[in-house]
């Protein structure tokens, strides 16, 4: 996953921005459809680029990466964010239009209909350009679209995490027995310290999470249930996973800048599928082949379960691809 450096093209170009929307609908093709529609007409408007969609139907959600080139920093006028910022922007106002956080199910936790928006500045790029694209971002969807939006990483002026922001307002909080998140995410008196945008959650559209960090990987790892299939125990089954997603956590003592839960992922005819969902934080210190090492010796130690490790994937393309597809930002 690291950026390499062997490419005289890719030296000569000092890097790109990107923006990472992630929209709580995955099974509705059409819907999404529609979202990568607006999104593909507003970059072509902007000069900017769809890079990549990724639409996971069991988790009921989709992730799409919008970019632009930046084609010089040194000796120049910073490069404006605008074109990423108004690309970003309407791809977001047609999810809160499209989305019903209400009628939203999903075995993956997510606190609104437009869940999180991440920004990176990936190969040479400042990342304080990152921190500005954030920043703009969230005046805009807190000021126009009327929603919480709270700050992350580079964005945020007290260093907040994203994890830290999580936890405070119960991103990891099961809402329901059978699917894990369901209905409109509730928060305390529905009150959140917003950096932008109303203070006020509102149920249709819940709280959006938006910060700036250098480039994170997404790791996932399929564990197949193999000796009681769909028969098996579902809850203690996800209750060891998740001991494990934590021993595997840097939190929980385990691999360096790496961030895992356990989440049920499908559950059809052939069995039932847990996976190991990563945040790689540094790929280039820990990547995906230390994780599924590291997946493999803890569920191959706790063998109640008959577990069959299958080989993870990556939800997004590697920073080297992006700046392969990005046209500079002039």
């Amino acid at each position: 996953m690291k950026l390499s450096s062997s490419s005289n093209a890719l030296k000569r170009r000092a890097g790109g921005l990107v923006a990472v929307v992630y929209v709580s609908e995955g099974k509705d093709a059409d819907a999404v459809n529609v979202l990568q529609t607006v999104a593909e007409k507003a970059c072509q408007q902007h000069g900017t680029r769809v890079l990549n969609v990724f639409r996971d139907d069991e988790y009921n959600r989709t992730g799409f990466t919008l970019g632009v080139g930046v084609a010089s920093v040194a000796g120049h006028a910073t490069p404006s964010v605008e074109p990423l910022k108004q690309s970003a922007l309407a791809l977001t106002e047609q999810a809160l239009k499209t989305i019903d956080l209400r009628n939203h199910s999903a075995t993956h936790p997510r606190c609104g209909a437009v869940d999180h928006i991440s920004c990176h500045a990936v190969g040479d790029a400042p990342d304080d350009l990152a921190a500005q694209l954030a920043k703009c971002l969230g005046e805009g969807i807190g000021d126009r679209l009327k929603v919480p939006v709270l700050l992350y990483g580079l964005a945020s002026s007290t260093g907040t995490q994203l994890a830290d922001l999580r936890r405070k307002y119960g991103y990891f909080r099961r809402t329901s027995q059978d699917v894990g998140w369901s209905g409109a995410h509730r928060v305390g008196d529905g009150q959140v310290e917003a950096d932008y945008g109303p203070s006020t959650i509102p149920p249709e559209s819940g709280i959006l999470m938006l910060g700036a960090t250098r480039w994170v990987c997404n790791y996932n790892v399929p564990i197949v249930l193999g000796k009681c299939g769909v028969d098996a125990d579902a809850a203690d089954a996800l209750a060891v996973a998740r001991r494990l997603a934590r021993q595997l956590s840097e939190r929980g003592g385990g691999l360096p800048g790496v961030q895992a839960m356990a989440l049920t992922h499908m559950i059809d005819a052939m069995g039932s599928t847990i996976e190991v969902a990563c945040n790689l934080l540094d790929p280039s210190t820990c990547g995906p082949d230390a994780v599924q090492a590291e997946v493999e010796r803890l569920f191959g130690e706790e063998g109640e379960f008959g577990w069959t490790v299958k080989r993870g994937y990556v939800t997004n393309l590697t920073p080297e691809d992006m700046l392969q597809q990005l046209v500079p930002l002039r």
